[in-house]
């Protein structure tokens, strides 16, 4: 019965309903947790969304602002009522204390036991029912069924995934079994949850059911609300489960949660000193500290020009060679577009972790130079070993740093809410790895989540053209979703195929703003029919122009050519022959004065190889880099090599005066080094180019050189013949396509070979030409490229039809949550799970990660080159902090031959599961890794092959090609000549 003395006029049995168990400081009553997920919800829209998101909830739903959060609000109050049920109400029956609830319960006169209940529905999760009863409601308050429908799976999907539809009806079917007392229940919680949020006001405006992305976007700001709402530390338990009696304590305490989360409002960009067209440098200046003298490349400068005629959510393609200032322009075209978008922030995604490390400074810096004076902007640096990161890791200790101490700008922080997997990306900006854009397109549990943050945001994406058909289709589907909210993008590329870059347009732009079946909006400009023009209106030719800037709107595609710097660059190619002698015998000769060359090979295995055979002849001269070294070693040795090849360095001082670098891609982007010969494995024409962007860098002067290499020159091997077909190593037709490499092979003899290589003028030309339709193909060659075309197309076939099966579908293919969930993907929410989920967005076989540690009779220790390696580690314990950091930062990926197969990956991953330490599941940094157990001479067997870790190979499978038993028993790495 009702009371005037209870709180909101609640009978005793509402009042006896636990949501959360709680502690030794109470617990939580199901209306108190409504009312509070209520509330949060109304600060998240008021304060937290950015107008983009909301404009978006507003535009599919046809409802206004205050509507919209009536909508929001409700949803987030009711999506717990399915704990209003009896298997959620007695969970604590056997537990200490439990029957207290219990007792309460039945004391206050709601039965609690229906015959045969378990055995209609044995599966019948809280979510679940909250569905069940919010149909029903509105039902029975006179809205149309798609119209409850549409409303009830956001509750219903507050866990992460919807249920399925024979589950709901299911659970309709239970709950029309309860006694009344419960239905009385139901609607008295109901009831001040549409009272509290006047939702009955709004229903009659339903007229449609609300669609997918609308779904998303609802759900997302639902689970954020529940999980501020759950945090006890934000909002307190109480020893009678209400910590509140009344509306204006009720607000009170919802302020004060929020504000305890630390959440961040939407970033508020701060205006020009002055028009970024009178004086473009004075933008630069203070976004990036530079100096008075330092005036915007033709690429900064035409971006700037462009951004000030931007007046709605676009996308921009920005091509131009490395060095142009390509990322500082996304930055601050970002502020532009975040403005004609409503956007909260801005999201950069880089390929690898180690690119996202590099930018996590400079965006940092960006985003408080970028921020308005007295504004607080949040950070987060998004990839699984974030926490291995300096730069992040004292931002998030010390919560909040600002670069400059006469705020003259905003400043940013890391929250903790804030931060993890799931949330992390919520805050105002992330630097990220690109996995975390193109996950928005997996079907996962809580992705509502990422749709939310991503939605919310302007997105650069860096190297778009480096993903492979299987990662481009996961990216051209999260451009559609991103098009289709309304959000902003920036494509980053040094080097991008035609096709590729049509492709891009055609995902983001036709969907922008679309209903579906709706028709494709007037006056939309045809792929086919780009505008090119140059700064001063001349027509250009597409494929002469470069640097080049593509503008992506609703109604058009304009491209604006920008005015090409000088060459830099004038190298002659060659090929030689494949032998390692033959390597060593042309590096031998040109390198006889000194000089530092950079040998790039397409596999790890082939870099080993290149480099003992090296290190034999010139002992002391040559270093290996690659992805099979650990992580600290890579690291360390990447630093090392900054330094000696670096633009600062010069010979004599810093700069060595003779060495060799073996490398696979690792140095093909990432590292900023400057050597005077490049050696390279045949590879696709934009990785050529990439490639040959290590030769001769910087401009420096010409004691650097020695005078035989003052001319840049560049060897090309792999390649195994050319006549009468060409025939390539077996590790560069494992990596890439073969069609490309045998219109490059085409263009590389019949080009570059002879007319030598210009950068950057003939890098568009060769990209385009080498992916275009019709290459010029030497006539012996027919059979071999219709075979190759053939192969190439049967690949991407396979690739795309790979990528469909946990995808999202098309944002007008979404009618409801449930059309995005048809796969029913696994639940991500460990540390394997997240690798599961990297791996759907990467075409590439099942890697497994792990830390190598050394045996012993006693327990184990570090490799014995690490600092701490001398601690004797017992496997029942947690190492200490500081060697627990060593050993994180120390992980290597296994070949891919041991975990290729199914039976393989479950064999290998089964066995270093039993052998990892115990003690790792008590430390914060190596819960849930696994260990690579070596003995004393650092070798192991695994899967039936042997393994060997040096710190000069990395990790060695001795059953393959390469073999170097001394190597591997080194401790040390061996001496290389400083200079």
């Amino acid at each position: 019965m009702r009371t005037s003395s209870s709180p909101f006029g609640l009978s005793r049995a509402a009042l006896g309903l636990w949501a959360k168990s709680g502690d030794e400081t109470g617990w939580l009553s199901l209306p108190q947790h409504m009312l509070d997920t209520a509330g949060v919800a109304g600060h998240l829209w008021d304060e937290w969304a950015p107008g983009s998101v909301r404009e978006s909830i507003q535009r599919h739903t046809g409802l206004d602002a205050e509507r919209s959060r009536s909508v929001l609000t409700w949803l987030a109050g009711v999506h717990d009522i399915g704990k209003a049920t009896m298997t959620f109400q007695l969970q604590l029956t056997r537990q200490a204390g439990g029957l207290t609830f219990t007792d309460a319960l039945r004391d206050s006169g709601l039965p609690l036991r229906v015959p045969g209940l378990e055995k209609m529905q044995p599966r019948f999760p809280h979510a679940l029912a909250s569905g069940s009863l919010l149909r029903s409601w509105l039902r029975q308050h006179g809205v149309g069924p798609h119209v409850a429908r549409s409303l009830a799976d956001v509750v219903d999907s507050h866990h992460g995934i919807p249920s399925r539809r024979h589950e709901q009806q299911g659970a309709d079917d239970v709950l029309l079994t309860y006694d009344p007392a419960w239905q009385q229940v139901h609607e008295e919680l109901l009831g001040l949850l549409a009272r509290r949020t006047a939702i009955h006001d709004v229903l009659p405006d339903l007229h449609e059911e609300i669609e997918g992305p609308a779904q998303t976007l609802l759900t997302g700001l639902v689970i954020m609300a529940d999980w501020i709402a759950s945090g006890a530390d934000l909002f307190p338990m109480s020893s009678t489960g209400m910590a509140c009696w009344d509306l204006d304590a009720q607000a009170a305490r919802v302020r004060e949660g929020v504000r305890a989360a630390e959440l961040t409002a939407p970033w508020a960009p701060q205006r020009a000193p002055v028009s970024t067209t009178d004086d473009p440098a004075a933008l630069m200046r203070q976004r990036f500290s530079w100096n008075s003298e330092r005036t915007p490349r033709p690429v900064q400068a035409a971006v700037l020009s462009l951004c000030e005629h931007i007046d709605q959510p676009s996308m921009l393609i920005v091509e131009a060679p490395t060095g142009e200032g390509k990322t500082e322009a996304a930055l601050v075209a970002a502020e532009r577009l975040a403005h004609v978008s409503d956007a909260g922030g801005a999201v950069f995604a880089a390929p690898t972790m180690s690119t996202a490390n590099g930018l996590f400074d400079r965006v940092s810096e960006w985003a408080a130079r970028s921020t308005e004076v007295g504004e607080v902007s949040s950070m987060y640096l998004a990839h699984s070993k974030n926490r291995l990161n300096k730069s992040f890791e004292r931002l998030r200790r010390f919560h909040g740093i600002g670069f400059d101490e006469r705020s003259d700008h905003g400043d940013v922080l890391a929250t903790a809410w804030l931060s993890g997997r799931k949330k992390g990306l919520l805050s105002n900006f992330t630097v990220a790895t690109v996995d975390q854009v193109l996950l928005m397109a997996l079907q996962g549990k809580h992705s509502m989540l990422r749709h939310l943050a991503l939605a919310s945001k302007v997105v650069i994406i860096d190297e778009v053209h480096a993903y492979d058909t299987y990662m481009s289709r996961y990216l051209h589907r999260a451009l559609r979703w991103l098009g289709h909210y309304g959000a902003s993008v920036v494509l980053l590329s040094a080097t991008l195929p035609r096709s590729q870059k049509e492709e891009l347009i055609e995902a983001y732009q036709p969907l922008r703003r679309r209903r579906r079946g709706s028709p494709r909006a007037a006056g939309a400009v045809s792929i086919g029919h780009c505008a090119y023009e140059d700064r001063t209106g001349t027509a250009q030719s597409p494929h002469a122009a470069y640097p080049l800037i593509t503008l992506v709107t609703r109604e058009q595609v304009r491209e604006v050519a920008v005015t090409a710097r000088a060459d830099d660059l004038d190298a002659t190619v060659a090929i030689i022959d494949d032998g390692v002698d033959e390597l060593s015998g042309r590096l031998s000769g040109l390198l006889s004065d000194g000089g530092c060359a950079l040998v790039l090979c397409n596999t790890v295995a082939r870099a080993q190889q290149a480099f003992l055979h090296l290190d034999e002849v010139m002992p002391g001269e040559v270093e290996l880099h690659h992805a099979a070294f650990t992580a600290r070693d890579r690291s360390e040795k990447e630093v090392r090599l900054l330094q000696r090849l670096g633009p600062a360095a010069r010979r004599g001082e810093g700069r060595p005066e003779r060495l060799i670098v073996v490398a696979t891609q690792v140095a093909e982007q990432s590292l900023d080094i400057d050597v005077d010969l490049l050696v390279t494995d045949i590879a696709p024409a934009d990785l050529l180019v990439q490639r040959i962007g290590r030769l001769h860098r910087h401009v420096r002067p010409d004691s650097d050189r020695p005078i035989g290499l003052h001319e840049p020159r560049v060897l090309i091997r792999g390649v195994l013949a050319t006549d009468p077909s060409p025939e390539f190593d077996s590790g560069a037709t494992a990596i890439y396509d073969e069609r490309l490499l045998v219109s490059t092979l085409a263009l590389v003899l019949q080009d570059m070979v002879p007319r030598g290589f210009h950068r950057p003028s003939d890098v568009p030309r060769l990209v385009q030409t080498a992916y275009g339709d019709a290459p010029s193909i030497p006539e012996s060659w027919s059979g071999r490229w219709e075979q190759a075309v053939l192969s190439s197309e049967a690949a991407h076939a396979r690739a795309r039809a790979r990528s469909q099966t946990f995808m999202f579908p098309e944002p007008t293919a979404a009618e409801s949550l449930q059309d995005l969930f048809g796969a029913r993907d696994h639940d991500d929410a460990t540390d394997q799970g997240e690798a599961a989920g990297l791996a759907q967005v990467r075409d590439s076989d099942p890697s497994v990660e792990v830390i190598p540690i050394v045996t012993d009779d006693v327990g184990y220790h570090a490799l014995p080159w690490l600092p701490g390696a001398e601690s004797q580690l017992f496997t029942d314990a947690p190492p200490p902090g500081g060697i627990a950091r060593v050993l994180a930062e120390s992980t290597v990926r296994l070949p891919g031959r041991l975990t290729r197969s199914p039976r393989g990956f479950d064999d290998v991953v089964g066995h270093l599961e039993s052998v990892v330490p115990g003690g790792w599941q008590a430390s914060p940094l190596l819960k849930g890794q696994l260990a690579l157990p070596l003995d004393q001479d650092l070798r192991v067997e695994l899967g039936g092959r042997t393994l060997c870790y040096s710190p000069t190979l990395g990790l060695v499978d001795e059953g393959s090609s390469v073999s170097a038993p001394s190597y591997c028993q080194k401790q040390q790495p061996p001496n290389v000549k400083e200079p």
